[in-house]
């Protein structure tokens, strides 16, 4: 009789132990806070450094920079766009493209050009491509100036006819066969320099858009993607103070419609 109650109460407790159990893992171990162990922030190939202004690469870079000197077509120059941040002026770019600029030993200097672009945060933008480093194989010479987002085609003289030299030739032939493949839109603005009057330069820069949208369309861009305009003498790139410079403010500048 004794074995037979110390029996039943051996299972009564086990039961109150298994009751008990299920009470502290419903209410307790499920709500309380669980802590996750921190994730570690992944960076890419290249970063700068928000302090100093310094570039610090890894062990991706060395793919990064063969991919980039891969990508190089004949005649083009490799364009680094460098962010500058909140707080900071456009030069802290333009230094810190030089500093990318340096670990291309690959190429010849004059083969690298550089410009600066306005980002925000440095330390909110680290994770972004390249820590928002921009680079472009372009075309850059007495005809041609390409920059990251647009495309200046300059005109020798002041008309709206441009005798279409080889360098003008291969890149409106490059732009075709973008547009081509992409059916992407362009905008053409025609520019002067500030020879003349208001309306004469206006009426210009819209004949030059136009002219070099029929050449466009010669080499099968449809004129549906391809939108003109004209900003006259209103918005020159330099001072029209030399020849040389009334050159570069005339042109009609290529830009994708995104």
């Amino acid at each position: 009789m004794k074995k037979a109650l110390a029996f039943l109460l051996f299972l009564l407790f086990l039961l109150l132990a298994w009751l008990a159990w299920g009470w502290y893992k419903d209410t307790v171990v499920c709500c309380e806070e669980k802590t996750e162990p921190p994730v570690a922030v992944q960076y890419g190939p290249l970063i700068f450094d928000c302090g100093t202004d310094g570039v610090i690469t890894n062990d991706l870079w060395p793919d990064k920079k063969r991919e980039i000197l891969a990508a190089r077509k004949e005649g083009k120059k490799l364009l680094l766009v460098a962010p500058y941040f909140e707080g900071e002026q456009a030069s802290q770019g333009i230094a810190r493209a030089q500093k990318v600029k340096a670990l291309f030993t690959e190429l010849a200097p004059e083969d690298i050009v550089v410009e600066a672009r306005p980002v925000g945060d440095c330390e909110a933008t680290k994770e972004n491509m390249l820590h928002e480093l921009r680079y472009k194989w372009v075309t850059r010479n007495d005809d041609v100036i390409e920059l990251y987002d647009r495309t200046a085609i300059l005109y020798r003289y002041d008309s709206d006819v441009e005798i279409v030299t080889p360098a003008v030739d291969a890149f409106s032939k490059e732009l075709a066969g973008f547009l081509k493949e992409t059916g992407d839109k362009i905008q053409l603005t025609g520019h002067t320099d500030s020879d003349g009057e208001d309306d004469y330069n206006m009426e210009l820069g819209l004949k030059r858009a136009n002219e070099y949208k029929d050449h466009l369309m010669s080499l099968g861009v449809t004129e549906a993607q391809i939108e003109v305009s004209s900003k006259g003498e209103s918005e020159p790139t330099v001072p029209n103070d030399t020849p040389e410079n009334k050159q570069r403010n005339r042109r009609v500048t290529v830009h994708i419609i995104e």
